[in-house]
């Protein structure tokens, strides 16, 4: 039985090392402001994601030793505190240290925006699963402190609770290794899917509320002779007339048909940029430090890294599918004169997204170069 004077000292530890796990989960919230945005801040010598990778593995490692130790009885306390200093004082401080590490004023950015915020989120769910470790550390010391005889080792719940606490510490862990090696471009194609995706909804409701007009015109004709003449007719029918392209609205139609024509080339953009650009992204592996500097390197020419391009790129990929709703809401409203303004920020948006990436990420002409050019062309023709 190991001595209440240890066992306080574990219990001790442990509470202090809870606080600080609360300081590393605000450190890595959005809306604090890092210290390491200023000029002086020290840089990562061998890169972000390595730092990331390195510190993850280390912590998985760390946190299976430490399972081990609270499963095997009878429980040590001095093992247990060693382990706890290597963990928080090295694997899991320099893993908050390099997520909520941001360039200073002319520092190259090797992440962009997009990872970093998805690596500090990956990162804090870390801290959070280690936290619930931590729990079942002082729950077993706390519950020991007050035996007077031998330590019959765990209770079948502590077990189930260690193990089950560990388990989310891997799988956590597990998510930020392969975000470090190569996640950015499954990350950032699944966002444009889904932008995508909500494009080609707003699209189809477009086309079906234009269809629908001249049915429910109509209809609308036919019913009124069996309604009272009051002047009015049914309620809804009355209000739903309101936002119905009427049947000499021709030019209004016209620049409907137009704009859905123009829309659905604009979610062959989504594809393309996908397969070609967001698919080729040269994504930085944590597991080699080497290819962080290469893949800097090659930004040299635009004056910017392919993360900060594609930081920009994803911004007006994500802006579109809204500008999209605008442009239906001027339709809605039979606003022809808004309606075409709207149209022209959704096609511009879409045309800056294609002349971004208009050349690969080493900024040579391939393939999309000379698609790019086709499609622009066609979207002005549509």
């Amino acid at each position: 039985m190991a001595p209440p004077k240890d066992l306080s000292k574990l219990i001790s530890l442990t509470q202090t090392t809870q606080t600080l796990l609360s300081h590393f989960q605000t450190s890595l919230t959005p809306t604090t402001k890092p210290s390491s945005t200023s000029s002086d801040a020290p840089s990562l010598p061998n890169g972000t994601l390595p730092a990331i990778h390195a510190a993850t593995t280390l912590l998985k490692s760390h946190t299976t030793t430490l399972s081990l130790l609270l499963l095997t009885p009878p429980l040590t306390p001095s093992a247990l505190i060693g382990k706890i200093g290597d963990v928080t004082s090295g694997a899991l401080s320099g893993m908050v240290a390099a997520a909520a590490y941001v360039p200073g004023p002319g520092a190259r950015d090797e992440l962009g925006q997009i990872m970093r915020s998805e690596m500090r989120a990956a990162v804090l769910r870390v801290v959070g699963a280690w936290s619930e470790v931590l729990r079942q550390v002082l729950g077993m010391a706390e519950a020991r402190r007050e035996l007077s005889g031998k330590d019959a080792g765990p209770s079948e719940a502590e077990r189930r609770d260690v193990l089950a606490a560990t388990g989310v510490v891997w799988d956590v862990c597990d998510k930020v290794l392969r975000l470090c090696d190569g996640g950015v471009v499954e990350l950032v194609l699944s966002k444009a899917q889904q932008l995508r995706a909500v494009l080609l909804d707003a699209v189809e409701e477009i086309k079906e509320w234009g269809e629908d007009v001249a049915s429910d015109s109509e209809d609308g004709a036919e019913g009124s002779a069996d309604e009272e003449d009051d002047g009015f007719g049914d309620e809804d029918d009355f209000f739903a007339a309101e936002n119905k392209i009427g049947k000499d609205d021709v030019e209004l139609k016209a620049l409907l048909d137009r704009s859905v024509k123009k829309l659905k080339m604009v979610a062959i953009m989504y594809q393309a940029v996908g397969k070609r650009r967001l698919n080729t992204f040269p994504a930085v592996r944590g597991s080699n430090p080497a290819s962080v500097s290469a893949v800097a390197a090659e930004g040299e020419l635009a004056g910017e890294t392919p993360a900060q391009k594609l930081d920009k790129l994803m911004h007006i990929l994500k802006t579109i599918p809204d500008s999209v709703d605008d442009l239906a809401s001027t339709f809605y409203e039979l606003d022809q004169e808004e309606a075409e303004v709207e149209l022209k920020k959704v096609c511009d948006k879409a045309k800056s997204a294609v002349e971004l990436v208009k050349k690969s990420w080493t900024d040579t002409d391939d393939e999309f170069t000379a698609w790019s050019a086709k499609w622009t062309q066609a979207l002005d023709l549509a």
